[in-house]
């Protein structure tokens, strides 16, 4: 009898080790749900934002996605080779000028366009290097709460884009950003105005070479081009672009206008009355003598006499000059 309830006893627990052993086996089957999981969270990623990343506020869906980012992989991948579209962008960050050149099979270049721009400040460099051009927005949204018209992406998140604007609309420009056109001024980006941003928006194929370098001996072969600044205390053209080339930019049809013909001085008289005595208005009735080259070194105030004074002023794409006539009297 206790041979029989031994030999019981030994099955019941081979039996209980038995069962034991399959449940350890149906646990290690739960990485299979996990693994199933991870495919397909890796499969379907939660779109990020760069802090630079433009995003987009077209009204054109069928080119842009007004409120997805990009695919990153697609819009920000380089050529695996040189990928030849006829047009080269060099940046010289030591002037803050950009030259756009058209390029032919033979490896030779020329020319066609310079522009004055705006790169990376201090700290905030522009990388230099060779990079490509990829994808566009209307507007981007940049990292420092500013908007900007007519990006282009050539190195992740640096850009070719106008001059900030404080909304997604024309005549928004922060003026103090834009007037510091032709110096470093940016988080890196390239910033230009309306007109040559959107000349490149517009011109430049996915996949143009950008150059970036630093020169100190010459700006490019065409120099450096002109630059308009932009008063800020004339309300009428106040946070316009002086190229943009929307209608209702007020810059086309502002005109200056300088005067007398001529100014009758006695002798002792001095600059200052010279300044007093001329008078520069715009077309809506503002006073922007402040803004005119008054050159009247040629003015002997203590000799009698007629002498000629040349006056001229630019503000934004307006230009207005005269020479009057400044009688010095006994």
């Amino acid at each position: 009898m206790k041979r029989v309830l031994l030999t019981c006893s030994a099955l019941l627990l081979v039996l209980a080790l038995l069962l034991t052993g399959c449940g350890k086996k149906k646990e290690e089957k739960q990485p299979e749900s996990t693994t199933k999981k991870q495919i397909e969270t890796t499969t379907t990623p939660e779109t990020t934002t760069e802090a630079t990343t433009p995003e987009t506020t077209t009204e054109e869906p069928e080119t842009e996605e007004p409120t997805e980012e990009p695919d990153t992989e697609e819009t920000w991948a380089e050529p695996d080779e040189p990928y030849f579209t006829g047009y080269s962008i060099w940046v010289n960050l030591a002037y803050c000028c950009v030259t756009v050149y058209e390029c032919y099979s033979d490896d030779s270049k020329y020319p066609i366009r310079s522009m004055a721009c705006s790169c990376g400040r201090a700290g905030q460099e522009t990388p230099e290097g060779v990079f490509y051009t990829s994808d566009k927005f209307d507007w981007g949204y940049m990292a420092d709460g500013s908007w900007a018209a007519y990006v282009t992406r050539f190195n992740g998140d640096i850009l070719f884009h106008a001059v900030p604007s404080w909304e997604p609309a024309p005549g928004n420009i922060e003026i103090g950003e834009y007037n510091k056109l032709g110096g470093p001024a940016s988080l890196g980006c390239i910033r230009l105005c309306v007109a040559d941003a959107s000349w490149i928006y517009y011109n430049m194929p996915w996949g143009t070479q950008v150059v970036v370098y630093t020169d100190y001996d010459s700006p490019g072969p065409w120099g450096m081009p002109g630059i308009y600044k932009v008063p800020d205390d004339i309300p009428q053209v106040n946070q316009w672009d002086p190229t943009d080339p929307d209608p209702g930019n007020p810059w086309p049809s502002y005109t200056m206008t300088i005067g007398p013909d001529s100014v009758s001085l006695p002798v002792g008289s001095d600059a200052d009355a010279l300044y007093a005595a001329i008078a520069v208005t715009d077309n809506y009735g503002n006073s922007v003598k402040g803004y005119a080259n008054i050159y009247s070194d040629s003015v002997d105030f203590n000799t009698a006499g007629s002498y000629d004074v040349y006056i001229n002023i630019t503000l934004g794409s307006s230009y207005a000059e005269k020479t009057i006539t400044v009688n010095i009297t006994e």
